[in-house]
């Protein structure tokens, strides 16, 4: 075992006995920035796609999908890692 593990074992049990009413709020504050963070990931996608299909700004279009992905990969991670 190494230090680094005494301090998240420790960082763990302090979460554990927070109140469940406290983690539960948690969670759900959780799972609602995410699903913001997936939908404005979808709406840069798009908005990018227009940008970039109309020759608008091309630049900026291809940046706003590259950042909506990026979004959407973060907002999906918690579910990928499988937590």
């Amino acid at each position: 075992m190494t230090p680094g593990d005494d301090l998240i074992d420790r960082y763990l049990s302090a979460w554990s006995r927070l109140p469940d009413l406290i983690v539960s709020w948690l969670r759900k504050i959780i799972a609602v920035v995410l699903h913001i963070a997936l939908l404005v990931g979808v709406i840069l996608i798009v908005w990018g796609a227009i940008e970039w299909a109309t020759a608008l700004q091309p630049r900026e279009g291809r940046r706003k999908i590259v950042r909506g992905v990026a979004l959407i990969v973060l907002s999906l991670a918690p579910v990928l890692v499988g937590v």
